[in-house]
């Protein structure tokens, strides 16, 4: 194929082709701008090699052995994405998005997703930036400020091979800009109304003066005030009592009283399904403690040396669970007002909104020495500290500090056309413990480690790849990974693909891999003194085979089809009855994803299906219990008869963007995103439509009684299963090449329903609620002088 496709459908695939790494290689075509690429032919495109996120070793884009998502800068910016969790929604297929009434948002791929999210490795130009302690990715997914970003691989599948424990269900790894990639100076300015918030971003770019390298800089701050509970109403399946039904302490008489202090229950007599009015709830999305966000970024590349830094700021208020709502969970003590910890009187003290917060700073050198023609050598030192707090209930739950230092050294050769192989190792020493810091007061934290000193743990891993062309339409990928953390045996990641290219159009791919995950550090550390358990903890397993097809199908028209026939994860999660996170069972799941893209000299429409479906879930012994009393695990209850779906996972999902340039100045932009329905949720619903059985069950409380139970979902409640429906529309206008205005409006199905915009809570205890995203409108104005 000789013919030179169109500008529009050039720069999709060479975004497509070339951004994973954000080096260009090729065997007598080394374009020094970007612009010079769509001088080349399909062919030359086609041949071009890169360091993928999915590779250890340089290879052809078209035999990269995963299914990878490329979001662009363009992407960015014509979406009006107001996070990280916002932008991958819209992007990625078979991609979900939860609430949490506990924790962070969370996401998940392909069925996989947790409490919290552990599930994943968050990347920032290949480093690992995942808190370990107690929320896994967290830094920076909540931010409005993205102009940092020059675009981000989403890896749908194991990584563990590469990037090692924690990669089970994808790899997101943010590249930054640098002074390659930008140059000038930019600001933008943005704003959004209903769901309210404010951002400010500066960028500069500017190469050396010998054209070797340069320095980019960019600084970020917000305001996010979020949309009330109007525009974005809670919804509980729940009628509220207008008076609680239990015994409450009372600190002054010091004993139990019959009745609760005046104005305890903030949902007094709310009505099942009705929109929480009277509860002081936060706004959605508002920004913990009213801190502003932050980012701030400084990178300089000069030859083969590569130095940059980042810090980030962020944190949301999340939305109380019934049961605290209600009291119906700490009947015995008034939850949110008064603690007797906090303060011993009959004072009611002011409702303090349940948050978490972040700060995250890294300090990163990569150096690149060449030691002959086809060998060269990656060594890698960084520095993170990552800072987190969890606050609800009125008192500070977590507090946690990590300072994590890492080193990794890569060898990369070429000893033949036939055969590139990689192979290196990595060393990362984490200090941990915890800190004093509370909101209103300090408090103890964490009481399974509240007397526990700091303590530190070492992660020693050693990997490797070996990629073999065999012909000209077969190729060969063989890697592993080993990793020996302080409370783990060995951890062993090795993965397997074959790439058949039979002709230019068609790609088949057949890969099989396994993926781990050590389990959250204060768990390990928490089993380690114990006396009555082993020092050697479990981790969690992920054993995964795929087949991929691409094709191109036409200078228009690129088409992709993933089957994932057997996804067998020996998941970790929370356990109720126990307060840990440990094995809860083997999660067997099969899918697929479709996916198509036309691209014209003015449009791009880009559309995709996943299809998710638990097929077998086999419990861990030790957690099977004979009374619903507290769940073993939120996963599913098929174990407990009760369905055979995924409780936090909508089984279909739809995705489909639209780019239509109207003219030379303006662009309409459109995103619609559909979660079909929750059956998996309904099922675990049903079996535990709880909150909590009376404390009187295990002979606790403290005036006795008899056995309750308190349903906190309606008979006949379906509203929270039905399909969620997200509409975005943009419009961006371009008087010259260097001012943009934009405008966008989000969740705009809203205005008609607020339930078709409601986005679900991840199951904890019978949830059955849902909070609705507001419909709302936001403005962008970018100048580069």
């Amino acid at each position: 194929m000789t013919e030179k496709i169109d500008r529009f459908g050039r720069r999709f695939f060479i975004i497509a082709v070339l951004l994973f790494s954000g080096q260009v290689f090729a065997e007598g075509v080394v374009p020094d701008k970007e612009a010079d690429l769509f001088e080349l032919s399909i062919e030359q495109l086609m041949e071009i090699e890169v360091t993928s996120t999915a590779t250890l070793t340089k290879t052809k884009p078209r035999l990269v052995p995963a299914a990878v998502t490329t979001i662009t800068q363009e992407d960015i910016q014509a979406s009006g994405a107001r996070s990280l969790f916002e932008l991958l929604d819209i992007y990625v297929p078979n991609l979900q998005w939860m609430r949490h009434h506990w924790e962070a948002d969370v996401m998940g791929l392909r069925g996989i997703i947790g409490d919290r999210n552990d599930k994943y490795l968050l990347l920032v130009n290949g480093r690992v930036m995942n808190e370990r302690t107690h929320m896994g990715g967290l830094s920076e997914q909540d931010l409005v400020l993205l102009g940092d970003i020059h675009h981000i691989d989403i890896v749908r599948g194991p990584g563990s091979a590469l990037y090692g424990p924690g990669a089970v269900s994808m790899v997101i790894n943010i590249i930054t800009h640098n002074a390659e990639t930008f140059q000038g100076t930019e600001i933008t300015s943005r704003l959004g109304a209903v769901e309210e918030f404010y951002s400010g971003e500066i960028r500069h770019g500017r190469k050396f003066k010998d054209g070797d390298g340069g320095i980019f800089v960019f600084a970020g701050i917000g305001k996010y005030v979020g949309a009330d509970k109007y525009d974005a109403p809670q919804i509980y399946p729940f009628t509220f009592p207008t008076q609680s039904d239990y015994t409450w302490w009372d600190p002054s008489w010091g004993t139990w009283s019959e009745t609760p202090p005046p104005g305890s229950l903030p949902g007094d007599g709310s009505k099942a399904g009705e929109p929480m009015m009277n509860a002081p709830l936060g706004n959605d999305g508002a920004s913990a403690r009213d801190l502003p966000p932050l980012k701030l970024h400084a990178q300089i590349t000069k030859g083969n040396w590569d130095i940059w830094a980042r810090y980030t700021r962020g944190g949301k208020e999340f939305t109380p669970h019934t049961g605290i709502m209600a009291r119906d969970r700490w009947g015995w003590s008034d939850w949110n007002n008064m603690w007797w910890d906090i303060d011993a009187s009959t004072q009611i003290l002011p409702w303090n909104p349940n948050f978490y917060g972040y700060q995250q700073a890294t300090g990163y050198v990569g150096y690149t020495q060449e030691l002959a023609e086809n060998l060269e050598a990656d060594y890698i030192f960084s520095y993170d500290m990552s800072d987190f707090e969890r606050f609800y209930g009125n008192l500070l739950s977590e507090a946690y500090r990590e300072d994590e230092y890492q080193g990794k050294a890569l060898l990369r050769w070429q000893p033949n056309d036939r055969h590139r192989i990689a192979f290196g190792g990595e060393f990362s020493h984490l200090e941990l413990g915890m800190k004093g810091l509370g909101w209103p007061d300090e408090h103890p934290v964490c009481a399974r480690l509240g007397s526990m000193p700091r303590w530190s743990t070492n992660l020693y891993s050693l990997l490797g790849e070996h990629q073999w062309t065999i012909n000209n339409k077969w190729t060969t990928f063989i890697g592993a990974r080993l990793d020996d953390h302080t409370y783990t045996t060995w951890m062993f990641s090795p993965r397997a693909a074959v790439i058949y290219t039979p002709n230019q159009k068609d790609t088949f791919k057949l890969l099989w891999s396994r993926s781990v995950r050590a389990n959250f550090e204060e768990e390990m550390k928490a089993q380690a003194m114990d006396p009555n358990s082993s020092d050697i903890s479990d981790p969690e397993i992920l054993d995964s085979a795929e087949i991929r097809y691409e094709r191109r199908h036409s200078k228009n028209l690129d088409l992709a089809a993933s089957l994932f026939i057997h996804y067998s994860l020996q998941a970790i999660s929370w356990d109720e009855s126990t307060n840990t996170s440990s094995l809860a069972g083997t999660q067997r799941d099969y899918g697929f994803e479709l996916e198509a893209s036309y691209h014209t000299e003015k449009t791009r429409l880009t559309i995709s299906h996943g299809y998710t479906k638990l097929y077998d879930f086999d419990m861990e012994p030790d957690r099977m219990t004979s009374l619903p009393t507290e769940p073993a695990t939120y996963i599913t209850a098929e174990p407990y008869g009760y369905g055979n779906d995924l409780t936090n996972w909508a089984n279909h999902i739809t995705k489909l963007i639209l780019e239509h340039k109207l003219d030379e100045k303006w662009t309409f932009d459109a995103s619609l995103r559909i979660y079909w329905k929750f059956p998996g949720m309904k099922d675990f619903d049903e079996y535990y439509p709880y909150t909590c059985r009376d404390a009187a069950a295990s002979g606790t409380y403290p005036e006795g009684g008899s056995y309750s139970d308190h349903p906190v979902i309606e008979e006949g409640w379906k509203r929270a299963y039905r399909g969620n429906y997200y509409l975005n529309l943009g419009l961006q206008y371009k008087p010259s090449k260097d001012l943009t205005i934009g405008v966008n409006g989000y969740n705009l199905l809203g205005i008609f329903d607020k339930d078709l915009n409601k986005r679900n809570y991840i199951e904890t205890k019978g949830a059955g609620d849902f909070r609705s995203h507001a419909a709302a409108v936001g403005v962008s104005v970018t100048y580069k002088f």
